[in-house]
């Protein structure tokens, strides 16, 4: 995909998450199923904070050529994520290792703001991340040495990924 369906797709995903905001009392966008599984506060605080402070703090090392190196290969997983466009549709889980805090959700007046924060930051990033040769590369844990087009693509795959958990976790709301 090119920045700009890149950008689209993105912006496409984020309205999604934007509209249902409004669907949601507060009650249940804060419930945590008994399980300890997430809630969808929790969800979308995970979503604001990797895509600013994973796949685009990566992107942007990739454009400054910092914290990484030049070239380098993805793993079996990251060849087949580009492959099929998208991460698969499963859950994942993180290794305990590459855990980090679990995330404390906001409010659900807090997310629109900061959902559109994701897509202005994507928007300015477009053109430098089409103009990079691609050369230099920056690891991903789970899926190799990526440049920075394709820590930008991971970014807006990551959030298309989650619709699958948001609607699982929708389903649990007595609507």
């Amino acid at each position: 995909m090119t920045t700009v369906e890149i950008l689209e797709s993105l912006r496409a995903t984020i309205q999604t998450y934007k509209t249902a905001l409004d669907t949601y009392t507060d009650e249940q966008f804060a419930h945590q199923q008994a399980d300890g599984g997430w809630s969808l506060a929790q969800m979308y605080e995970h979503l604001y904070t990797t895509a600013n402070f994973f796949f685009l703090a990566n992107t942007q090392r990739c454009l400054d050529q910092r914290k990484g190196q030049l070239g380098g290969e993805k793993n079996d997983h990251g060849l087949n994520l580009y492959k099929y466009g998208g991460f698969p549709p499963v859950k994942i889980k993180i290794p305990e290792a590459l855990r980090g805090p679990e995330p404390v959700g906001k409010t659900r007046a807090e997310y629109a703001p900061l959902l559109d924060k994701i897509v202005d930051d994507y928007a300015k990033m477009a053109q430098p991340v089409a103009q990079d040769l691609g050369a230099y590369k920056c690891i991903q844990p789970a899926f190799g040495w990526l440049n920075a087009h394709e820590w930008y693509h991971i970014g807006e795959m990551h959030l298309r990924h989650h619709l699958r958990q948001k609607a699982e976790l929708e389903g649990y709301l007595n609507r």
